[in-house]
């Protein structure tokens, strides 16, 4: 361990990163930044850029914030208690429908992550019908679910929802329902299979639902135009590419810092997390954004299709 983090350090050092690249009198600007859920491998690269100087170069001190409700976040920087909330584009339309002025000025995990885990001898979508079926949020998750099912000539109607709120997997174990909605495939997936179940996963985006961006990061409308946004942007990017050249090295320092990542489920989430992180964290795709809300929309999960300059621009098209 204490080898590999003497070779980080010396990356690090000869690549001119870490807090001493930047100007001693430049007083950094404190970026508090609310993630999603506990620290995990979808966070490897805000710790990139923590760890190889990228948030310092570019003038930041940026403070990663665990919330004690996952569904905080939002709420947090509504509220004036954070800057940025990690969240979720499939969020994105109930926020702004709810008149709450958070708008999505980057994305961390750029492809979707959520998966219907199904148990025991279902092994196709057809399987499902007359099973009961976990679910957490109401919403978008039913017109995922429903989606899906309707692919293979199952009808919501056809199965029984049950809420377990955030016990996905617990829920599965326990046999208390058949399949899952919402799990995690770089996650629960695995550990479930970690754990010896027999499961088989269907993806939403293979079966009807539009391809959107897992997680990202939101700001408060008033904020969107601030210097700070688009330096952490431009930092985070970097952060990404050296994830992606030294991610061991990234890895071994995570875990001499917070020893709870230091498990097999953790090491395996982290490789299989590494292609989904966004390679230009700030670029907007608006045409899938503009895709996903009219998915949405046509499911009656919001009840009408907002501009999208409303809520989700790329930080550096905007004027200062």
């Amino acid at each position: 361990m204490k080898a590999v983090l003497l070779r980080l350090a010396c990356l690090l050092m000869m690549a001119g990163w870490g807090a001493g690249a930047r100007a001693a009198d430049v007083v950094p600007h404190r970026v508090n930044v609310v993630l999603d859920w506990f620290l995990n491998a979808d966070h490897a690269a805000l710790l990139a850029a923590q760890y190889s100087g990228s948030f310092a170069r570019h003038g930041l001190e940026v403070h990663l914030i665990a919330p004690a409700d996952p569904g905080a976040a939002p709420r947090m920087v509504a509220a004036g208690q954070a800057d940025l909330a990690v969240s979720y584009q499939t969020q994105l339309g109930m926020l702004s429908e709810q008149g709450i002025p958070l708008v999505r000025v980057g994305t961390l995990i750029d492809t979707p992550l959520n998966a219907l885990i199904a148990a025991g001898d279902i092994h196709s979508l057809a399987d499902l019908k007359g099973k009961a079926i976990g679910i957490s949020l109401a919403g978008a998750d039913d017109a995922v679910l429903g989606t899906m099912l309707s692919t293979a000539g199952v009808a919501m109607s056809d199965i029984h929802q049950v809420n377990v709120n955030f016990q996905l997997e617990q829920a599965l174990m326990s046999h208390s329902v058949d399949a899952v909605m919402g799990a995690v495939r770089t996650y629960e997936l695995i550990d479930l299979k970690l754990k010896g179940m027999s499961v088989t996963a269907f993806y939403p985006e293979e079966h009807g639902v539009p391809l959107n961006d897992e997680l990202v990061f939101l700001a408060a409308r008033d904020h969107i135009r601030d210097p700070w946004v688009r330096a952490f942007m431009a930092a985070l990017e970097e952060g990404t590419n050296t994830l992606l050249n030294h991610p061991d090295d990234i890895l071994s320092h995570a875990i001499a810092d917070h020893p709870e990542l230091d498990t097999p489920l953790n090491r395996a989430a982290w490789t299989q997390t590494l292609p989904r992180v966004a390679k230009q964290p700030a670029l907007l795709n608006a045409r899938r954004y503009r895709a996903f809300t009219a998915f949405l929309h046509a499911h009656g999960v919001i009840s009408h299709e907002a501009a999208l300059e409303t809520y989700a621009v790329d930080p550096f098209s905007l004027t200062p």
